[in-house]
This record gives structure tokens, sequence and C-alpha cells, in this order.
């Protein structure tokens, strides 16, 4: 065997021997003792194997999925034609053995379809959309990094006050007045701002 190749075993024995002693709940310098490594050979086992676990465990998931939605298919292709079976017409015929001569009835009757089989591919679609995450709840609500509509208007009131003062002008704080009032007053009917000393920056 070549040397090489001979290390490459030697590797995954000792990496099957790591997990299995993880697994187990022993820490790294536990499993180095045990396997005769160093710490940081085992950290490095470790992250491959982990690696190596994630990338199995979404191959794995992903081909059950997959082998999931054919059966799915499988299912509802059975229930389609089992649904245009039960539309065709249902045909009996009756004999009558008569001494002088024989006699055959045939009847023929409409049928609407069994719906059980609509059901059925109902179910079949029901299961595919859950399977691939299509009815997952969509979030409406706008993000407000965790801050209630009041704690916004309060700091956007609060910003716009020190801006004031920060220019010390008529002109923009009679027009930043305005929308400080508009915005206290959004919830309940139109009013003043009352007179005292504008609020610091947060």
């Amino acid at each position: 065997m070549p040397v090489r190749k001979s290390k490459n075993v030697a590797i995954n024995k000792r990496r099957e021997q790591v997990a299995d002693l993880y697994l187990q709940g022993k820490t790294q310098m536990e499993i180095s003792e045990v396997v005769g490594v160093g710490q940081p050979t085992v950290s490095s086992d470790l992250k491959r194997i982990q690696a190596q676990w994630r990338e199995s465990s979404v191959r794995d998931f992903d081909l059950a999925r997959e082998l999931e939605l054919r059966k799915i298919d499988r299912i509802e292709r059975e229930a389609w034609a089992a649904w245009e079976r039960s539309k065709k017409p249902s045909q009996s015929a009756t004999t009558s053995d008569d001494p002088n001569q024989r006699r055959t009835r045939r009847q023929v009757k409409n049928q609407n379809g069994d719906p059980r089989f609509l059901e059925q591919v109902n179910k079949c679609i029901a299961s595919r959309r859950a399977l691939l995450g299509l009815d997952a709840p969509i979030r409406t609500e706008i993000e407000t990094d965790g801050f209630s509509s009041l704690e916004r208007r309060d700091r956007i009131v609060t910003v716009i006050a020190a801006i004031r003062d920060r220019q010390g002008t008529q002109v923009l704080g009679a027009g930043l007045g305005d929308l400080e009032s508009r915005l206290l007053c959004a919830d309940r009917e139109p009013g003043t701002l009352e007179a005292g000393p504008p609020p610091q920056l947060p």
C-alpha cells in the first residue's frame, strides 16, 4: 500500500475515533489523550468532521425531500387518472334466458365523478406546498428596530429640536416647530406645543 494512501486511512480512522469520543461528550483535551495526538489536531479534526456532517445533512435532507415530492407526484397522477375513470359512464348488462330466445339488456348510466379523488389531489397539492415551504407566513409589518411608534416620534422630535437649537434661526425654527406640532399631534386633534426648554440629544 502506498505511503500516502496508508496515511489517509490512518487519518480517517483517527477521525472516526475522534467523532465517536466527541459524541460521548468528551472534551478536546480528553480526546487528545485517548487518541494520542495534540489538542490542535483534535480541534482541526472536529472542524472537518462537523463540516462533513453539515454537508451530509443538507444532502440527505435534499434527497429525502426530492423522494417525498416524487411520491406525492405519483399519488396525484393516480388520483387524477381515477377521477377521469370515475366520470366515464358505467355499463351493465342483464341476460334473460327465455326458452324461445335469449335476450340481453344493456344499461348505461352517466356519472359525475367521485369527488373523493379530487380531495386526494387537493391533499397532494397541500403536502407539496408544505414540503416546499410555499405556505410559510409572510411578515408584512415594518421592522422598527424594537422601538414603538411613540418612541420613534419622540426621537425624531428630539433630533429636530437639537437641529433648531444649533441653527439658532427663526426661519428654521418656525418651519421645524410646525413639523414638531404635526408629529406630536398625529394621533389626536391638531394642537400646539407648550413652551419649554428643548430636550437634549440622547
